[in-house]
């Protein structure tokens, strides 16, 4: 293959990835590297193919792509970090910690690299005390990264036990405000409601009844939840889209709160919002069956509404339970 048909390839893959995928200029931005440096035309084609298919939602094609450019280039640390994102979408967490883990030993200041171990980790139910056993946490500027990342995925509490670590310069202080002004913002948006639910009870050989109240704070995810259900039903668009809103600023890793905001997103007919949003949300989804059909559902409407029916009948497919 040629210099000039190779570079063709190359911008051709980079527009048809730009159309068929919503989330592909992170994709380059995040592998820049990969494009720094010179490699042969099978490992490039190689891992374009494999970026094509990951935007695709074509996970496992994706990752024997990736598994062939590893062959090729066994050190590179892109190809590592590209591997462990794909299994993630894959719900191969293990491996995706696995890929993830090499790709940060080869570049542990990437802060990309660190975020692909972070989910990772998080899918499996583990913490941060987890990650620092695996990564080289002696490494400063691992440890900048590891604060802006948690304050990044609002793991605000976390974020300042690591900055406290950090020494006094303009990072540190600079993060600090931002992670002020992130609390007070959550603190000032978080508003409290009282309801009250009566229960009438006999007590034996007296025909008395006792009345109790409960009050429950507005701000629960399990309220919240309730709220949305009501307001779900009542097909309140407007509504919903602002409580979800306020639910995720909470609870950002409750798969329902994404899946009432994509589905509020779809009844304004704002279906590219409501495709991110609900493709996001399904990442927190594990082990609600039903909850994953109804995310399912909601992300074929919008294929639907956006006159795609193959991308709608491929997550129909998905649905386990019919209603």
């Amino acid at each position: 293959m040629n210099t000039i048909y190779s570079y063709f390839l190359k911008i051709t893959a980079l527009l048809m990835f730009i159309v068929v995928s919503f989330g592909y200029a992170q994709e380059i931005e995040n592998s820049a590297d990969v494009f720094l440096e010179e490699y042969s035309d099978n490992f490039q084609e190689a891992f374009f193919e494999g970026l094509k298919q990951k935007g695709i939602e074509n996970y496992d094609r994706a990752i024997n792509s990736f598994l062939v450019c590893q062959k090729l280039q066994p050190d590179n640390a892109a190809v590592a970090n590209e591997l462990a994102k794909a299994y993630i979408k894959n719900k191969q967490y293990s491996l995706a910690q696995e890929q993830a883990e090499i790709a940060l030993s080869k570049k542990p200041d990437n802060l990309w690299y660190l975020e692909s171990l972070y989910i990772s980790l998080v899918k499996q139910y583990k913490n941060v005390s987890n990650l620092k056993e695996i990564v080289p946490y002696n490494n400063y500027n691992l440890k900048q990264n590891l604060a802006h990342l948690l304050y990044l995925k609002q793991n605000y509490n976390e974020a300042k036990n690591i900055l406290a670590e950090l020494k006094d310069d303009a990072f540190k202080e600079d993060l600090n405000a931002k992670l002020q002004a992130a609390i007070a913002h959550k603190k000032a948006n978080t508003s409290t409601y009282t309801f009250t639910s009566t229960s009438t009870t006999t007590t034996k050989n007296k025909n008395t009844t006792t009345t109790k109240s409960v009050n429950n704070s507005s701000n629960s995810a399990f309220n919240y939840k309730n709220r949305l259900k009501f307001t779900l039903k009542q097909k309140n668009y407007i509504f919903l889209e602002t409580t979800a809103k306020e639910a995720l600023e909470a609870y950002p890793s409750q798969p329902y709160f994404y899946y009432a905001l994509g589905a509020a997103y779809n009844g304004k007919r704002k279906h590219r919002q409501a495709l991110e949003t609900l493709k996001t949300g399904l990442d927190y989804v594990l082990d609600d069956i039903r909850l994953a059909d109804d995310f399912y559902r909601e992300i074929a409407a919008a294929y639907t509404a956006m006159g795609n029916p193959a991308k709608a009948n491929m997550y129909l497919s998905k649905v386990k339970f019919k209603k």
